[in-house]
């Protein structure tokens, strides 16, 4: 068993900011854009 030592080493920590990154991405495009509500 490995430790950890801070919580960025955590596998679905990881995960969540590529979902978080990949949200951004769609949420740039025109479609996504003008929906302030959604954007925020």
């Amino acid at each position: 068993m490995s430790t950890v030592r801070s919580f960025e080493e955590l596998e679905i920590w990881q995960l969540a900011r590529e979902i978080a990154r990949d949200v951004y991405e769609l949420t740039k495009k025109e479609l996504f854009s003008r929906d302030f509500s959604l954007v925020d």
